[in-house]
């Protein structure tokens, strides 16, 4: 009796590239910059992949620097994907964020995240050209062995959804909600209430995008740009 272990190795790539500004002048919230790219290893009955991302929050500019971040977030990811009746993407995510250039104490932690994701499109690209939804849980493990993983109280619970529709040719719009539970005790807990629109322009499997979101109701432990416009411009592929 032969069994046969059948691998594919297709290396295919998707990721995103985006740079935008926030309204009101506030001193912490200038404009982020953002770049993820991740790629397919192999198939075995599910898709392995590997994702590295980063974001660089600019803050108020000093001196001559132009685009002068003040944090930066790193992040890599292992996981993998399948579809039954939709599509479902369990994942490990490791990211730290770090203080560039500043003679500060604060600001630098680091988290090591387990996230099991649901969804009714496969790629960002297509988030363009139908209705879709992304549901995401998020937990963060804490303990007396793993204490290390995770920079304490931030987060415990984290839970996501994001959901879009497309109308006309170029235009979609949607909301980005989330409800954080943290580590502390007692728990606090936080939201996000995110609508936003884009126009894009979309040529085989790649799409370009101008966008405006609205921070309706954004707390968090760590950044909180409450009540602030952020818009635009990125590149899906």
């Amino acid at each position: 009796m032969f069994i046969i272990i059948a691998f594919t190795f297709p290396l295919y790539a998707e990721g995103e590239i985006y740079y935008g500004l926030f309204s009101g002048g506030d001193t912490l919230y200038n404009s982020d910059a953002f770049l993820s790219t991740s790629v397919v290893l192999f198939e075995w009955g599910a898709e392995f992949y590997v994702k590295y991302s980063s974001l660089l929050e600019i803050a108020e500019q000093q001196g001559k620097v132009i685009l002068d971040p003040m944090y930066a977030t790193y992040s890599i990811v292992f996981g993998l994907r399948f579809f039954w009746h939709q599509y479902f993407n369990l994942y490990f995510d490791h990211y730290c964020r770090h203080l560039i250039d500043r003679d500060l104490n604060e600001g630098k932690v680091v988290f090591n995240g387990e996230f099991y994701q649901v969804s009714n499109v496969k790629t960002l690209y297509h988030e363009f050209s139908r209705p879709f939804y992304r549901f995401t849980y998020g937990f963060y493990p804490q303990g007396i062995i793993v204490d290390w993983l995770n920079s304490r109280p931030f987060y415990r619970h984290r839970f996501n959804l994001v959901a879009g529709i497309p109308f006309k040719k170029h235009f979609n719009f949607g909301f980005d909600f989330e409800f954080t539970i943290s580590n502390d005790k007692p728990a606090i807990k936080y939201a996000k209430v995110i609508p936003w629109t884009r126009v894009f322009v979309s040529r085989k499997n790649r799409v370009i995008y101008a966008f405006v979101k609205y921070n309706l109701v954004n707390t968090g432990p760590i950044r909180s740009p409450e009540g602030l416009f952020f818009f635009g411009t990125g590149f899906r592929f």
